[in-house]
């Protein structure tokens, strides 16, 4: 047993030297793009759809349109209320009407009119009193009437100088305000009326319709995502004893079948993965696990051919 194992040992080493080392192992990774998602502030209905999947748009193009009626009616209410503040700023800054300030000055020469024969009579029943011709509860009257008319030439006086002299200061600087506030209130929901027609906010290729026509769209939830093809990128799942020849600022020259070419690509980001990634653990003594990092690539030359979802893949120098 012992010449049997040693003869297959030398065998197999023979073997081994024959076939010379294993080539490098490749790396195989992903294509993947800037992918942005487009949803509305507010709910609705998807009224009109204007692209479909794979479509090329423009940022600032219109992509759907949302049925909002309770959105369009807090929008005519709050115009309302505001159109109502500026009335009553525009009434207090312009004062009283022509006819108003008439009117008052008829008062208050009806009331100091009625002061003089008033005052008229008290003076007679002054001097009837002295002479003992009237009683006292008689000249109390005529007293109290004159007073009387005075305190309605002070009231009539002070209504006449208010519609002369317009509303103060302090209640047009409350209105004023009160239309400040409703003009914030408009521009708000304003701001959510505008949410009703959605545009892009990048340039690119519609990926996928998540919500179509007819269909109601909820308040943050996508309505479609489109993908920037020229911010592509590759990712590679890479070993840590790897890393020495993919730093950040690397070329690899990566090969993409679905192409049929290699491009260089330059790496720009290298991050740790999950635990789950651990390549090859071990419980040795003096060894250590070995993590798995994410390192990105951007094509140095933008390639309008490349598409997310492409294998990408480059043989590392040191792999084995």
């Amino acid at each position: 047993m012992t010449r049997t194992h040693t003869a297959l040992a030398a065998l197999s080493s023979l073997a081994l030297a024959a076939c010379g080392p294993r080539p490098p192992a490749p790396v195989t990774g992903l294509i993947d793009a800037t992918e942005i998602d487009v949803a509305s502030k507010i709910p609705g209905r998807i009224k009109v759809l204007a692209v479909r999947e794979g479509d090329r748009v423009e940022a600032g193009q219109e992509l759907a349109t949302i049925e909002s009626q309770e959105v369009a009616a807090k929008i005519e209410q709050v115009r309302a209320a505001v159109s109502a503040a500026r009335a009553k700023l525009t009434l207090a800054r312009n004062g009283a009407r022509a006819e108003e300030k008439e009117q008052a000055r008829h008062a208050l020469d009806t009331a100091q009119a009625q002061v003089a024969v008033a005052q008229k009579a008290y003076d007679r029943a002054s001097a009837l009193l002295k002479t003992e011709t009237i009683t006292q509860a008689t000249f109390d009257d005529a007293e109290f009437k004159y007073k009387a008319a005075q305190d309605q030439v002070a009231a009539t006086k002070a209504r006449y100088d208010l519609v002369v002299k317009g509303a103060r200061a302090e209640e047009i600087e409350a209105l004023q305000a009160l239309v400040r506030q409703g003009e914030g209130s408009l521009a708000e929901v304003e701001s959510y009326g505008r949410e009703t027609v959605q545009v892009a906010p990048i340039g690119g290729e519609v990926a996928k319709v998540l919500v179509h026509r007819g269909e109601l769209a909820a308040t943050g939830f996508p309505i479609l995502t489109l993908v920037d093809r020229s911010d592509s990128w590759a990712a590679f799942p890479i070993r840590e004893d790897l890393l020495p020849e993919v730093k950040v600022g690397a070329t690899l020259q990566v090969e993409v079948p679905a192409l049929r070419r290699k491009l260089p690509m330059r790496v720009f980001s290298v991050s740790p993965m999950g635990d789950f990634a651990t390549w090859r653990s071990t419980s040795e003594k003096g060894s250590f696990d070995l993590r798995t990092f994410e390192v990105r690539a951007r094509p140095e030359n933008p390639d309008p051919d490349l598409r997310p979802g492409m294998t990408a893949r480059f043989i590392p120098r040191s792999a084995s």
